[in-house]
């Protein structure tokens, strides 16, 4: 007989394990789910970021004299505004080939984005509606940000533990591999796929949720890092992770010249290009200049250079470069959302992430709606929640298509009320129709979505606009389209709602 990868453990350690998985499962399921399906869209934020400004100036790289009239140019649209926080220029360097600039109000929470020409000239305000909607959902849960923050580190953590209780309760789970059961009822087959991409994507699932708990408890973990190295002092520990800061002056002071700063900056590291480029609180004794590098085979983030007002050099946050610990910390985003490598290569790494993040997506939608069968299989079906779950599930796809078609119509109306409304709309049809139907309707409601989505796109910006990846995107949307609108007739599909009974593995 074959042994398995856990031979001597105890029936009881592995049930304790299955019911502890199902239990995580069960308990954080909606919020991982949503954290899982908006991470998944996030791998593509440049190229979402691109499909939103399809007809922007487009250039591969900017001089040092271009980038400094950039900054000019969103200082003087920021002073406009009455906002003196925050100007941040980004560059071709740093993902999408355009030139941008955007201006933050950090007390109102206000900010908008202009594209900049060749010129450094600003060509126009820079939509970023979906985008932006997209990133605050996946990283704050639209909560207050540090309480959104937070909030998704639990859920990293839930993810993870889940991950591991989910390996540890299934002692063939390594063996069975390759196990696929066919024609039977749809909850073995589904069993079947969701135990067989946990296995195949382990290393994905066990990096992106520790790499997001660790982003979201950055918090916490640089509380710790206070107290454990600096005796408690803050200021210290937020040096090791953000750099420098400047102390704060409202007194008026001229804006520096940053042409000086970049030049010095680049011949002393000919290997790198600039990324970004900030001012916080301009026209002040306490402003400071960000000078974001970045190298093009390193893993980690950009490193950053700060300055004060009068071009002194205070230090850097340097990843690359810096210690072991700040090059683990440098990597935590590129590896959790899939954005590093160079050329094809980040194209492959970007396609394996989306499709190893809706593997992570499935895995968790399917936990739930095993654990639902398994209910029926005994007797104890639970109608009620069936329904809810597949509103929650494919609301989701439904609700995103309203976002996007709101942001690119320019509808006035809020982004996160569009959502929670379609959200709320896909509860309501479960209170009339059976779980079967409910099912069908919002998948081809999702499919009708993102091709409205497309549509309006085309129309908007054209068929052939100026950036070849908006092409390429609404390609991926149509196909995305047609995979919703085929699983509403996939076969075995009525299978699942006969209530045939089955014995639970």
């Amino acid at each position: 007989m074959a042994q398995t990868i856990w031979p001597k453990v105890k029936p009881s350690f592995v049930s304790s394990m299955l019911a502890g998985h199902s239990a995580l499962g069960l308990l954080f399921a909606a919020l991982i789910y949503v954290v899982c399906i908006s991470g998944t869209v996030l791998v593509l934020a440049q190229e979402i970021d691109r499909w939103e400004n399809p007809n922007a100036p487009m250039m591969e790289t900017v001089e040092a004299p271009i980038l400094a009239a950039a900054l000019q140019a969103g200082i003087a649209e920021a002073k406009a505004a009455g906002v003196t926080d925050y100007v941040n220029v980004t560059t071709p360097n740093d993902g999408t080939p355009n030139l941008s600039v955007r201006y933050v109000d950090f007390a109102t929470g206000d900010e908008k984005v202009f594209a900049l020409d060749e010129t450094g000239a600003i060509a126009g305000e820079r939509a970023d509606g979906f985008g932006h909607f997209m990133e605050h959902l996946h990283f704050y849960l639209h909560l207050p940000h540090t309480i959104g923050l937070f909030v998704v580190g639990l859920i990293g953590v839930a993810l993870l533990s889940s991950v591991w209780s989910g390996v540890l309760s299934h002692p063939r789970i390594f063996r069975d591999a390759f196990r696929f059961r066919r024609g039977g009822t749809k909850r073995l087959e589904e069993a079947d796929l969701h135990n067989r991409l946990s296995v195949w994507g382990l290393p994905f699932h066990i990096v992106v949720p520790l790499t997001g708990a660790i982003l979201g408890l950055s918090t916490l973990v640089l509380g710790i890092l206070a107290m454990a190295a600096f005796d408690g002092d803050l200021e210290r520990a937020a040096e090791v992770v953000g750099g420098p800061s400047v102390e704060a002056n409202e007194a008026a002071m001229a804006v520096p010249d940053v042409l000086p700063i970049i030049e010095g900056l680049l011949a002393n590291h000919p290997d790198a290009s600039v990324a970004r480029l900030g001012m916080r609180n301009i026209g002040t004794a306490g402003q400071s200049v960000q000078v974001d590098l970045s190298t093009a085979d390193d893993l980690t983030i950009t490193d950053r250079y700060i300055f004060d007002g009068a071009g002194t050099y205070l230090g850097s946050r340097g990843f690359s470069d810096g210690s072991l610990g700040n090059q683990v910390i440098g990597a935590l985003g590129p590896l959790h959302f899939g954005w590093w490598g160079e050329g094809a290569w980040a194209g492959l790494i970007k396609a394996a992430y989306v499709i190893l993040g809706f593997a992570l997506t499935f895995i968790t939608s399917s936990g739930v709606a095993i654990w639902i069968a398994r209910r029926k299989a005994k007797g104890k079906p639970v109608p009620g929640w069936e329904k809810a779950w597949i509103a929650a599930v494919w609301g989701q796809p439904v609700a995103y298509a309203g976002v996007a078609l709101g942001a690119l119509a320019g509808v006035p109306v809020s982004d996160l009320a569009v959502y929670l409304l379609v959200c709320l709309a896909a509860f309501v049809p479960a209170f009339f129709i059976s779980a079967l139907l409910l099912s069908r309707i919002l998948r081809i409601a999702s499919a009708v979505g993102v091709t409205l989505v497309v549509l309006v796109h085309v129309g908007k910006h054209g068929p052939f606009p100026l950036d070849p990846a908006a092409i390429w995107m609404n390609g991926l949307l149509l196909v995305t389209a047609g995979i919703l609108a085929a699983t509403v007739v996939r076969p075995g599909e009525a299978r699942a709602h006969q209530g045939r009974s089955v014995a639970a593995e």
